[in-house]
């Protein structure tokens, strides 16, 4: 059990441009996560937080107020606040994309393409990742990836247009791109080049993921390679990394 009275002022960096409320929040939901709380269980008042984190009833109600936005804790009139979901209740394993095709790694995420064009290469990391020249016409999808209805990742995907004539999202074998590669267009993904790194949300991605401008991701962008390494495909892909963690296992 946690001890309610432990001071987290420390934590608290008032000169940040971030306000003090959301570092509290992030605060909060981060201890959620690591199971201080557990869902159902019932917060300190808000005094005691208040005095935890050395802020006025105030901005502890505005912190409070995000989290119960988020969907992390729910607040009950007369009885206090309640955790109501832990904040990174998906896992996502890191042995992704897979090349079995029949065999997927169960997955608890939902998918959807919300969006689709023919372009060219935007910059030269999709022009270089492809083999393509600046004014090749490529094939673009973005998809939203959801768990529970809230969306936890946005993909950019990209394809040269000639290698995969007449690709569009209602053409999809099962809504799985690498099943359409695969048994439309015939070609056998020998390797995936995944680069994995941290960054920050622009304004478009905060709002597609509902989240907030500049919130910490996680982005991994995947060359997909045929067996005589020429690339077929390559995506980007931000998660959330205050909602999502990776498993990645080794065995011998």
């Amino acid at each position: 059990m946690n001890d309610i009275s432990s001071n987290r002022q420390h934590l608290i960096d008032r000169s940040s441009p971030v306000p003090t409320y959301q570092q509290i929040a992030s605060d909060i939901s981060k201890r959620i996560a690591q199971h201080e709380w557990y869902i159902d269980e019932k917060l300190p008042s808000e005094m005691e937080l208040a005095k935890t984190y050395g802020v006025s009833r105030v901005t502890l109600r505005q912190a409070m107020a995000q989290l119960e936005k988020d969907g992390i804790i729910e607040k009950f009139q007369g009885k206090g606040a309640f955790v109501k979901s832990n904040p990174r209740r998906l896992v996502q394993d890191l042995a992704f994309p897979s090349l079995d095709r029949n065999n997927p790694i169960p997955n608890p995420l939902f998918s959807r393409i919300f969006h689709e064009e023919e372009t060219t290469p935007p910059n030269l990391e999709v022009r270089s990742k492809l083999g393509v020249r600046e004014d090749t016409p490529l094939i673009h999808f973005k998809r939203l990836h959801y768990y529970e209805e809230k969306p936890v990742g946005l993909s950019s995907i990209w394809f040269p247009a000639a290698k995969v004539p007449g690709l569009t999202a209602d053409s999809l074998v099962n809504q799985s791109i690498s099943k359409t590669l695969y048994y439309t267009y015939h070609y056998q993904i020998a390797s995936i080049d995944n680069y994995i790194e941290s960054m920050k949300l622009d304004a478009v991605e905060a709002s597609l993921l509902d989240s907030v401008y500049d919130a910490p991701g996680l982005m991994i962008n995947s060359q997909y390679l045929l067996e005589d390494e020429s690339p077929i495909e390559y995506s980007s892909t931000v998660w959330l990394s205050d909602f999502t963690r990776f498993h990645y296992k080794v065995v011998k």
